[in-house]
């Protein structure tokens, strides 16, 4: 981390010509006498790194150091800066905080026009739980620190597991954790939200032989049906978004045909749930008939008892 800082330090100085050590102090959260610390290193290292005292003083750079910053232009630097914050709004980390103080010193005044575009996720109160979750899990898995936590899996079946943590993914608004469970003896994927009383243990472990698994297996995957819904323009955002528009067959001014492959399992019932009294199954043969089922049982939840 300290590293970090000190490249911060540098990239910040060579935007500007003086910087105070409060300032520096409360950008890196840490103390004055770090930032001086911190001053020292860098002298020590043939950074021509200077003080001036009194009011208006702070820290600077003498005007003969220079770094080359047109290796990256500024729709480059605009670009990644808008990367790090959506990365920024699903987890915060020292390091995240670090790099984007570091591009952002990169960028001269006339470089710091409003971006092209913006990242924004929900912020639903469970999402920022699952965040803090998935920031104390980076810390784990940086420090290779053992887990353990009980786990629900997709059919609500309970266990007990104690994992190594390797890896953090968000896909599909969805925070997955990947590591090596002992219980399995193999790498599993877990949905964080499917885990309750999270433990971080005094052991530690060595790293094995990873790589993300960032697909699910063919052979492990459910067969799809094809499944033809009628719908209204009203849904028809969702269905290209999930499906693309190659799959809608226009059948007049306000309705459509969608053609899809769905799964035949809950997750696909309730996408068909999701698009309300606006779409119809209208040919799905064996999907079709799962799904009325699958409907009795929610009715029959709602009915008086």
């Amino acid at each position: 981390m300290k590293i970090e800082r000190l490249i911060s330090i540098i990239m910040i100085l060579l935007k500007r010509e003086l910087v105070s050590a409060t300032e520096l102090a409360e950008t890196f959260e840490v103390t004055t006498r770090t930032i001086y610390r911190d001053v020292e290193t860098l002298s020590m290292a043939n950074i021509p790194i200077y003080t001036v005292p009194g009011r208006d003083g702070g820290i600077g750079l003498m005007s003969t150091y220079k770094v080359d910053k047109k290796l990256l232009t500024s729709k480059d630097l605009q670009n990644i800066l808008t990367a790090l914050h959506g990365v920024e709004q699903l987890i915060q980390s020292p390091e995240i905080k670090s790099t984007i103080t570091k591009i952002r010193a990169m960028q001269t005044e006339q470089q710091n026009d409003e971006l092209d575009f913006s990242l924004h996720f929900t912020g639903w109160p469970g999402t920022e739980e699952l965040k803090a979750v998935a920031e104390s899990l980076q810390e784990a898995i940086r420090d290779q620190i053992i887990v353990q936590f009980d786990y629900y899996d997709v059919n609500g079946t309970h266990s007990s597991r104690k994992v190594e943590p390797y890896h953090l993914m968000y896909k599909g608004e969805r925070w997955y954790l990947q590591g090596y469970s002992y219980e399995r003896e193999d790498f599993r994927t877990f949905r964080l939200a499917r885990m309750s009383n999270l433990q971080f243990t005094n052991e530690t472990f060595q790293a094995r032989d990873y790589s993300v698994i960032d697909k699910i297996p063919k052979d492990k995957l459910p067969p799809v049906y094809p499944v033809r819904l009628k719908a209204n323009m009203r849904v028809r955002d969702i269905i290209i978004e999930r499906f693309g528009i190659s799959v809608i067959t226009p059948c007049d001014d306000d309705t459509y045909y969608a053609d899809l492959k769905l799964p035949n399992v809950e997750n696909a019932y309730r996408f068909i749930l999701q698009l309300g009294a606006n779409a119809q199954i209208v040919d799905g043969g064996i999907f079709k008939q799962e799904f009325h089922r699958y409907l009795e049982k929610v009715i029959n939840n709602y009915r008086p008892q």
